[in-house]
């Protein structure tokens, strides 16, 4: 079996194990732990169904030569499936799984949670802030074996679509690595 046919084989196998990790008690957490596993099981059970699109990654030109940039795919497309449940006062848990062409025109694979808050009228264009703690598969990253992330969202939400965006920053200092802001979507049905 290729390296790269097992690299995608785990990445399906946690997307689809995700169902089963509700099983075990959330009560058994610290409270803030806990209360993010309920909204998780509650997303999975009775969430509504969303599409998820992206579109673009923005590198930091400061941080990347010119001619690395040239190298790079900004165009960061791709899509995936989330399940978003709406507290009364319109905060968000979503989980979510969705691949994309990353820097090097490699699919990343994505899957976790995400929970949102959001200011103003519901029924007007709403700014949001939250976090996101997830698994990305890259082939480049932990010679592509699932690792943990949490990154913080920015989004703009009207009705059952949302903008978000996010940004990687650079883990080692170095030049040519990470500082990019990457936008995708959520569209509800």
């Amino acid at each position: 079996m290729s390296k790269a046919l097992l690299r995608h084989l785990l990445g399906y196998a946690f997307v689809l194990a995700a169902g089963n990790a509700f099983a075990f008690g959330c009560g058994d957490l610290w409270s803030f732990v806990g209360r993010a596993c309920s909204k998780a099981g509650a997303a999975w059970d009775h969430g509504d169904n969303e599409l998820i699109l992206t579109g673009y990654a923005y590198h930091l030109r400061s941080t990347y030569t010119e001619e690395k940039l040239r190298e790079l795919n900004e165009r960061a497309w791709g899509g995936g499936w989330a399940r978003t449940i709406e507290d009364s006062d319109g905060d968000t848990h979503t989980l979510f799984a969705f691949g994309f062409h990353e820097s090097h025109n490699k699919v990343q694979w994505n899957a976790g949670y995400l929970y949102s808050t959001y200011w103003g009228p519901q029924d007007s264009v709403r700014g949001g802030l939250g976090l996101a703690t997830f698994f990305v598969q890259r082939p480049d990253i932990a010679s592509g074996v699932p690792i943990p992330v949490i990154l913080p969202i920015a989004s703009l939400k009207y009705k059952k679509a949302t903008l978000m965006a996010t940004y990687i920053p650079t883990v080692n200092n170095g030049i040519n690595n990470g500082s990019v802001l990457f936008l995708f979507g959520r569209f509800g049905f």
